[in-house]
C-alpha cells in the first residue's frame, strides 16, 4: 500500500488559528499538549495553508506600519 507521508503544523496560537479558520484552512484537530499544558490547533502542511501564513505575516507585518 503506497502511504502519502504529511508534515504537520501545531499551532499554539488561537489568533494564528483564527485567521487560519477564516481563511478556510481546516484544523485536523484542537488537542492539549500534556508536556507544555497548552491547547494547540493541528493543520497538514500544504500550499493552502502556508499562503494563508504568508497572509497573516504580512497583514499583521503591515498593521505594525498603522500610526506611522
Amino acid at each position: 500500500m503506497n502511504k502519502k507521508q504529511h508534515q504537520f503544523f501545531y499551532c499554539y496560537n488561537k489568533k494564528v488559528s483564527d485567521f487560519l479558520k477564516e481563511q478556510g484552512v481546516e484544523c485536523i484537530t484542537v488537542a492539549k499538549d500534556i508536556k507544555k499544558d497548552q491547547i494547540f490547533s493541528l493543520y497538514i502542511i500544504d500550499d493552502k495553508l502556508q499562503a494563508a501564513l504568508d497572509a497573516y505575516d504580512e497583514y499583521y507585518s503591515k498593521g505594525d506600519k498603522v500610526n506611522e
